[in-house]
């Protein structure tokens, strides 16, 4: 679920469902859930993967199904997407029409 559903002072918007998609295609491309709880904390699959990319390890963070089935150089840029969509600044997420169009 988007940040903002959680404050009532911002407004709800379609930006809600670019946050949304982007989780789901994290989702896929990692094989693990948004939310990991930890013994004694809580890790965001959009952290995980974004502190992943930033170490220039992709192949840790992609599910071990999919490894070896796509070429990794092919996954950055799904993922970015993905980390894009997921910004905690919904104006920093980009309309689901320019998603469409860099799928």
């Amino acid at each position: 679920m988007a940040p903002e559903f959680a404050c009532q002072t911002v407004k709800i918007t379609d930006k809600c469902d670019v946050y949304g998609f982007g989780v789901l295609v994290l989702e896929i491309m990692t094989g693990k859930r948004p939310v990991e709880y930890m013994e004694d904390d809580v890790v965001l699959l959009s952290d995980m993967v974004r502190e992943t990319l930033d170490e220039g390890k992709v192949e840790e963070c992609m599910d071990e199904r999919l490894c070896g089935k796509f070429p990794l150089e092919e996954t950055i840029p799904v993922m970015k997407l993905g980390l894009i969509c997921t910004s905690q600044v919904p104006s920093n997420r980009p309309e689901m029409a320019e998603v469409v169009n860099i799928l």
